[in-house]
């Protein structure tokens, strides 16, 4: 077993946080971070060489700076060898989230009756329906399956595929996925054939909606669990590719971010249609402004969220983290991580 170094960066301010963390994804096999103290963050990254270079300390001290934050320490350790894999697979038995049963390959029981079972593996994705905001685009696809029929599906920033692969078997429709990683669409394209909806779900590689296969339609349900940065950055976008009675259900940042995303959507004529909160990690469900909200201000959610939705397991205590399903214990790819 080898040896797997770990970076630790000490950062000021969320926004920092988030640029930092995708910094460092970018050369890490694994990040996670966690708010050690109000507005300050530790992002941890594993890799099983050491990360810690002059140019690195360089770059996130830039990035950090440009999100108005600060790099306040850096350091590296190496970790003792272990077999992580295990480890980690051993630290996530199964999940219940509203109807779905999310489990890896070490659990040899079986999904519950009348639960949806979606088989994804900690040691090879992120995606595993532990963090809070998998878990809330989850429950809110759920619910909105309840109240209306989608035809066609989008799904970007994929990561492991969890969210295909459940809008597959949830409404048995074809869905087009997307991420920009091209190990995260090995990821996707394995858990779909595992999970038998592989013929269901198309993953392609795609810098958010900028693809000539996703520009092609127009998609009645958009399921994006990244960054709170790059959700503002893509208002636009979904503005463009969002069906006029669609939803669009939005994750990855935090309650206090609410407003960085949801203004620029403001801007391209998309409000909050609902939203629900888990331990300070929101899920906004977005659709097109229509006359009932100029004329009363708002219309009512298709959809109502409550306690009963949510999972039956609690959450690990004291761990955030901010992007798409990302839990702190080091986590080794085998062929590519997303």
């Amino acid at each position: 077993m080898n040896s797997v170094w770990r970076l630790i960066a000490d950062v000021r301010g969320a926004e920092a946080a988030d640029a930092g963390f995708a910094l460092l994804e970018a050369s890490a096999d694994a990040v996670s971070a966690s708010e050690t103290l109000p507005d300050e963050w530790q992002l941890e990254a594993y890799c099983q060489s050491p990360l810690l270079s002059v140019e690195l300390k360089a770059g996130l001290a830039l990035v950090t700076a440009a999100a108005g934050g600060t790099l306040v320490a850096l350091a590296e350790e190496t970790l003792p060898a272990r077999d992580w894999v295990t480890e980690n697979q051993l630290s996530f038995p199964p999940l219940q989230v509203g109807r779905f049963f999310i489990y890896g390959s070490h659990y040899r029981g079986r999904p519950p009756s009348g639960a949806i079972g979606i088989a994804v593996d900690a040691a090879t994705a992120f995606g595993t329906g532990e963090h809070p905001s998998t878990r809330g685009c989850l429950l809110a696809l759920e619910c909105l399956a309840r109240h209306r029929r989608f035809r066609r599906p989008l799904d970007i920033g994929t990561g492991t595929g969890i969210l295909s692969i459940a809008a597959a078997k949830l409404l048995r429709r074809k869905v087009l996925a997307g991420d920009i990683d091209p190990g995260a669409i090995h990821v996707a394209r394995h858990n779909a054939a595992r999970n038998g909806v592989r013929r269901f779900v198309q993953s392609r590689r795609a810098s958010g909606y900028r693809d000539r296969v996703l520009r092609k339609s127009r998609y009645d349900l958009v399921l994006s669990n990244i960054l709170a940065r790059p959700l503002a950055l893509m208002a636009a976008d979904l503005a463009r590719r969002l069906a006029p009675d669609g939803r669009a259900v939005l994750s990855g940042l935090l309650r206090r971010q609410e407003a960085i995303v949801l203004a620029p959507h403001r801007g391209c004529g998309l409000v909050l249609d609902n939203r629900l909160v888990i331990e300070g990690w929101s899920t906004l469900v977005i659709r097109r402004r229509d006359r009932a909200d100029m004329e009363m201000g708002a219309s009512r959610p298709i959809c109502e969220f409550g306690e009963a939705r949510r999972p039956v397991r609690p959450p690990l205590a004291g761990r955030a983290f901010p992007a798409s399903g990302k839990s702190p214990a080091p986590r080794v790819r085998g062929a590519h991580d997303s």
